[in-house]
């Protein structure tokens, strides 16, 4: 619950032993953000390529976009139902060890396309890559929350994040080229080289990290009821949450099409969403900068709204509107980015527990978005799901501080704020 962790407040000392690293590398960077900085270099370009190659893989092999998606939906659902018990893990072991654990599923994921795999192992390649990817998250982020002062967590999730935006920003084209001249087989075996190199960057540059203690985890069955039965404070935040997801969900997945569908080429459609990545990776750190400085629930607002401009801008995409709305989308990422791990952390202490309850939630929410969202577009209008997204991104812009503001500004008052206990050494 919420008020135990704004019990567990800490000295002055930001959480480090004497014989600790140095708080402060190269940029501001401590040694845990230099290592997850260096593993997102290799890891964002594996993500990248491995997303937009997977599918046109699964088609070359003569699969059925319904067999593509079937194995989408089944991998999506099974990594959001175990990630609350993920989470109690990756505190019992630590998050140092569930980063690293997380970087083999990605390796084991693309490399199992090296080999040419039927049905059941393209399955479970996507399995083991979406594991990667949701479990990845938390431990990563517990990770650096247990390491950093919270009052810097903002700037470095933004420069470590924009890190992996630029490098996942790479990977398609990169990918597509590499299998154009070398086939999806060649195209697999660099994407899980640079995974393994990530892997092994984070691994080297981690050891003598020292990081908080946090609370002991309950059981698993714990984990599920909490998220079921959530204090009041984290419920709210539940419902933020999951409310914005699913007014993303409901044209995001769709945007090129939408595109396509008024009149833009494929090359203009996917330079609209090169745009959008480009503008998100350029400011993530000053969005991080200004989330420490003004708070997470400003940040969170300020996305809900710039995203509400988006989705207006794009119910009648001319030119001139979809561009000003990539940027404005790029924005809005980047302003959520920093806001929402940084709130978690808040919430619910440092630990993977919170963060994998709470990615569980926007999973399941987002859901069932794009299938409402392509039932509005053909039954009403192609603007029905922008509008409907618009509006609620406005009605939590407008309620967002209600619904987080008082468990934040608790928290906000602590002294050094920082929430757990000092101090464990794992590697």
């Amino acid at each position: 619950m919420p008020s135990l962790y704004l019990l567990q407040t800490t000295s002055p000392l930001h959480g480090y032993s004497e014989n600790s690293e140095p708080e402060e590398g190269w940029g501001g960077l401590n040694r845990a953000a230099l290592a997850v900085a260096a593993y997102n270099v290799f890891r964002g370009f594996a993500v990248g390529g491995y997303m937009a190659l997977f599918p046109m893989y699964m088609r070359s092999l003569g699969y059925s976009m319904e067999s593509i998606g079937g194995v989408i939906a089944v991998s999506s659902l099974f990594s959001a139902l175990v990630l609350p018990a993920l989470g109690v893990y990756i505190d019992r072991m630590g998050p140092r060890i569930w980063v690293i654990i997380t970087g083999i599923l990605q390796f084991a994921g693309i490399a199992i396309l090296i080999m040419e795999p039927g049905l059941s192992g393209l399955t479970a390649s996507y399995l083991l890559f979406l594991l990667s990817f949701m479990a990845g998250q938390p431990s990563r982020m517990s990770f650096l929350a247990r390491s950093i002062d919270v009052n810097s967590l903002g700037y470095i999730v933004g420069v470590t994040s924009s890190v992996f935006s630029a490098s996942r920003l790479v990977g398609p084209a990169a990918g597509g080229y590499i299998s154009g001249a070398l086939g999806f087989r060649g195209a697999f075996e660099v994407l899980a080289a640079s995974s393994l190199m990530g892997l092994l960057l984070f691994t080297l540059l981690s050891t003598r990290v020292n990081l908080r203690e946090v609370s002991r985890p309950g059981s698993v069955l714990e984990a599920y009821l909490s998220l079921i039965k959530p204090d009041a404070g984290f419920g709210r935040f539940l419902v933020f949450i999951g409310v914005d997801r699913l007014s993303w969900s409901l044209w995001f997945q769709m945007l090129t099409a939408h595109l396509y569908n008024h009149g833009f080429s494929e090359f203009q459609a996917g330079l609209a969403v090169t745009v959008s990545g480009v503008v998100q990776t350029a400011t993530l750190p000053l969005a991080g900068r200004l989330v420490d400085r003004l708070g997470a629930v400003l940040g969170l607002v300020v996305s809900e709204a710039v995203g509400a401009l988006t989705a207006l801008l794009l119910t009648d995409p001319t030119p001139i509107r979809v561009y000003i709305a990539m940027v404005s989308m790029g924005v809005s990422i980047a302003s959520w980015v920093p806001s929402y791990n940084k709130m978690v952390a808040m919430l619910r202490g440092e630990g993977g527990t919170g963060y994998t309850q709470v990615n569980t939630v926007r999973s399941i929410s987002g859901a069932p978005g794009p299938y409402i969202g392509g039932l509005l577009y053909d039954a009403l209008s192609p603007m029905a799901p922008f509008a409907v997204s618009a509006s609620l991104l406005i009605l939590l812009a407008l309620l967002g501080r209600r619904l987080v503001l008082k468990e934040v500004r608790e928290v906000e008052r602590l002294p050094g704020h920082l929430l757990t206990e000092p101090v464990k050494s794992y590697g």
